[in-house]
């Protein structure tokens, strides 16, 4: 296949120059020092006896959903070792602080024959799981050649990679053709895929729903539960540039009918704390009205904006509110997952362009846990307090009732290992 071997070569030639982007990535904190080697297909580790299955989680997100995959993968059979690989620094930290057990972490190798090769040859996995939209060619062409079955779980397609994907129907389509088995996240996935020419899929559901909750530390928040006590608090989380302005626009309209009310602010990237800054005082707040959590939890009831500029802290705020504002889809960018939210119980607000996740926000919108904002006036709901209460109890409610994809897709999964024996 032509735009294949284009594909191939274009990989084969750029090789040196992966030395500087890994180095540009030390800079910006996104790689780890020392590690290089991993990325091209080496390891310092041997493959353990017994059966070894491959799980590649990108990012910190797939990780978490990784997880419970991989307990109960673990618990399955004592024969069972998982190489867990991801692409990011934050992931394998993740992975460090959890310190599971028959685990080895190794950072997912470049997409180059000769990486994908080297990297094969040592480990010799008896089957390979890739997490939601993972699809490199020549990973997976090597994969086929040695024989190995490969799955793509909790798979994801948006309609935007769908168009994009269109324009190489015949290669998308042979690259699908290679997995063994689809298992898609939810419905409209599914249809995409098969669109693009996958075969053999199915859905049982998101991972995502079977992993933990995001972390509470209280402790930690012990001076700010002083600081807002008897206030009421909005989460407006994961906001993107442009989208603080639709934000405060909301919650100036707010404060005259509830004057206690505070507005936990939580970009997307933190590091964006300075712009953030810069929107709330074009909005007409002064210095004194916010505050930053990497400054201090403590401050007076005339702070109107607390700006949660750190990771890995959101859970203790959903806990504490009972309305989010989610970003994501005030913008033309797919929105974010409303699940982790809802599970805390929060009625969840949202932009229309939520496109990414339309299956969860249009099951919040029917049982009423969720309200897309079309125009600034829809947020007057927020005022209503019973309501919100009612709202937020029923996205609790349809957060709790998802679930058990993990332990179906494990049953997948042995079947093909014991197939492939």
């Amino acid at each position: 296949m032509l735009s294949l071997k284009i594909y191939q070569i274009i990989t084969y030639i750029i090789r040196p120059f992966f030395f500087i982007f890994f180095c540009i990535r030390i800079l910006n904190n996104k790689e780890e020092k020392g590690k290089f080697y991993e990325r091209k297909g080496f390891s310092r580790n041997k493959r353990p006896t017994g059966k070894l299955i491959w799980i590649h989680a990108a990012s910190v997100g797939e990780t978490l959903s990784a997880i419970p995959l991989i307990e109960g993968l673990l618990s399955f059979s004592s024969n069972y070792n998982i190489l867990l690989t991801t692409g990011t620094k934050t992931s394998k930290n993740l992975v460090t602080e959890r310190n599971l057990k028959r685990v080895i972490h190794q950072y997912f190798p470049w997409d180059a024959k000769t990486y994908c090769d080297r990297f094969l040859n040592n480990w010799r996995p008896d089957i390979a799981i890739f997490l939601e939209s993972e699809i490199w060619p020549n990973h997976l062409i090597q994969i086929k050649k040695r024989g190995i079955p490969i799955v793509l779980v909790n798979a994801r397609m948006t309609e935007k990679s769908k168009v994009r994907w269109l324009k190489f129907k015949k290669t998308i389509s042979h690259l699908l053709s290679i997995f063994s088995l689809i298992i898609s996240q939810d419905n409209t996935s599914k249809k995409r895929l098969e669109e693009l020419g996958a075969k053999n899929t199915l859905i049982y559901g998101n991972l995502k729903h079977d992993s933990d909750i995001l972390p509470v530390n209280s402790r930690i928040f012990s001076q700010f539960e002083i600081s807002c006590s008897g206030r009421n608090i909005l989460v407006a989380s994961s906001t993107h540039i442009g989208e603080e302005v639709r934000v405060l626009k909301i919650f100036k309209n707010l404060l005259p009918s509830i004057p206690n009310l505070l507005l936990v602010l939580a970009p997307r990237h933190p590091d964006r704390r300075n712009d953030v800054i810069d929107e709330i005082k074009k909005a007409g707040f002064f210095t004194s009205d916010f505050i930053l959590r990497s400054n201090s939890l403590n401050f007076d009831k005339n702070i109107k904006i607390f700006i949660l500029d750190s990771i890995g802290e959101l859970g203790y705020f959903y806990k504490k509110a009972n309305s989010v504002i989610l970003g994501g889809a005030f913008k033309k960018l797919g929105g974010h997952n409303p699940i982790e939210p809802a599970r805390f119980g929060n009625a969840i607000f949202t932009g229309v362009n939520f496109y990414n996740f339309e299956e969860e926000y249009n099951n919040l919108v029917e049982c009423n846990g969720a309200k897309v904002l079309k125009d600034d006036r829809d947020i007057e709901i927020i005022k209503d307090e019973d309501l919100v209460k009612k709202m937020a109890i029923n996205s609790k409610n349809y957060a709790e009732s998802l679930g058990g994809a993990a332990d179906k897709i494990v049953l997948k999964i042995v079947g093909l290992l014991n197939e492939n024996q």
